[in-house]
């Protein structure tokens, strides 16, 4: 097999894989954060606290429905609702100790999926592959 047949193969087991995974983790998610919500505590994990108008920008959403799925949120402990400390009128929303309890708990189950998925990985394929995808991340950084 030529270098562009495996190409396209890899190609299309990349692809394959990337969105079995995608599902198996929004699965994970959406049992606990349904619809925007989960894409809320993604981004207040990752960036921190963040007013709800930049929430709305990054889902690309009204700020009602970010108002919406907060309100919920918010309800159920998982966020919490903090003023700005120069002006009183800027709201933060921001995880909760249980916010990050609860996404870490998904996270592990995440994890386990990927374990049984790549169980029968050899170490030195596993090895390969991290230099693999360490490689293809630097490229793309550069592109």
């Amino acid at each position: 097999m030529d270098r562009q047949n495996n190409f396209d193969e890899f190609e299309k087991l990349f692809w394959q894989l990337s969105r079995k995974m995608e599902h198996q983790w929004k699965d994970i998610y959406v049992q606990t954060f349904p619809g925007s919500q989960s894409h809320i505590m993604y981004l207040l994990e990752q960036s921190g606290p963040k007013k709800m108008s930049e929430l709305a920008d990054s889902l690309h959403v009204t700020a009602g429905a970010v108002t919406t799925a907060s309100n919920q949120l918010i309800e159920q402990g998982y966020i919490s609702r903090i003023r700005d400390e120069k002006d009183r009128r800027v709201v933060h929303l921001e995880l909760t100790e249980k916010g990050r309890e609860t996404l870490n708990e998904l996270q592990n189950k995440g994890r386990k999926i990927m374990k049984l998925v790549f169980n029968d990985i050899s170490d030195t394929d596993l090895r390969m592959m991290n230099a693999i995808f360490k490689q293809a991340t630097i490229n793309i950084d550069n592109m």
